[in-house]
C-alpha cells in the first residue's frame, strides 16, 4: 500500500465510518455506513484520494483520456484525481453522469461527455451491490465511450465487484480498499465476523 494510501485509510476509518442500523442505497441495513464524503471534501482526505486514484489509473495496461462517474459519489473523486493529474502533467478530462438527465436547460444526462472511442475510467466512493457503478457504465457506454476501468474507494463485498466484472468483462475493476482493510473498526470487524459465520457450512453430525 503506497504512502497516501495508507494515509487515506486512516482518514477513512477515523472520519467516515458511521455507526448506526442504516439502509443502504442498496436496501440492505447495514450496523456501520461509509460516508466518504466526510474525507473526500476535507482538505486533508482530497488530496491523499487523488494520489491514490491517479496510482491506480497509472496501473492501467491503456491510460483512460477522462474520469466520470454517477453523481455525486463520483464527484470529488473526479475533480481530486483531475486535479493531481494536472500537477503531474498528466492529460485527464472530467465527466460526471446525472441520475436521470435534466428536465431544463441542455436536457443533458452526461456533463462533460468525452467524444465516441474514448477510453474512459469509471469511479465510485462505495461499491456494495455494484448497481450504481453499472448505471453510470451504461451511461458512458450509451454514449460511445470505451469503459477501459473501473476504480472505487471502498468495497464493501457484498457482491458489487461480480456485478460490476459481469457488466464489463474486459474492463480492469480496482478497489483501493475493501472492507478487510478496515475490520480494525469493531463495528466492522463484529459484522464482517457474523457474516463468514454464516457462510461457513454447517457442521457435520
Amino acid at each position: 500500500m503506497s504512502r497516501a494510501a495508507d494515509s487515506l485509510r486512516s482518514l477513512l476509518a477515523d472520519r467516515a465510518v458511521i455507526r448506526g442500523r442504516i439502509t443502504l442505497s442498496s436496501g440492505t441495513v447495514s450496523e456501520y455506513y461509509f460516508d466518504c464524503k466526510r474525507v473526500m471534501l476535507s482538505s486533508a482526505g482530497a488530496p491523499l484520494v487523488g494520489e491514490a486514484v491517479l496510482d491506480a489509473i497509472k496501473s492501467l495496461p491503456e491510460q483512460p483520456v477522462a474520469i466520470g462517474g454517477l453523481t455525486h459519489g463520483a464527484d470529488p473523486i473526479i475533480g481530486a484525481a483531475m486535479m493531481k493529474a494536472a500537477e503531474q502533467g498528466q492529460h485527464l478530462d472530467g465527466f460526471y453522469i446525472r441520475k436521470e438527465p435534466k428536465k431544463h436547460g441542455t436536457q443533458k444526462l452526461i456533463e462533460n461527455v468525452p467524444e465516441p472511442g474514448t477510453p474512459v475510467v469509471i469511479v465510485d466512493d462505495v461499491v456494495t451491490k455494484g448497481g450504481s457503478v453499472v448505471q453510470a457504465v451504461d451511461a458512458a457506454e450509451g454514449a460511445g465511450c470505451r469503459v477501459v476501468a473501473v476504480i472505487v474507494l471502498v468495497d464493501r463485498l457484498e457482491g458489487g465487484a461480480g456485478k460490476i466484472r459481469a457488466r464489463v468483462p474486459d474492463a480492469h475493476y480496482i478497489p483501493i480498499f475493501t472492507l478487510k482493510n478496515f475490520l480494525d473498526v469493531d463495528e466492522i470487524r463484529r459484522e464482517w465476523t457474523k457474516t463468514s459465520e454464516q457462510l461457513l457450512p454447517a457442521a457435520s453430525t
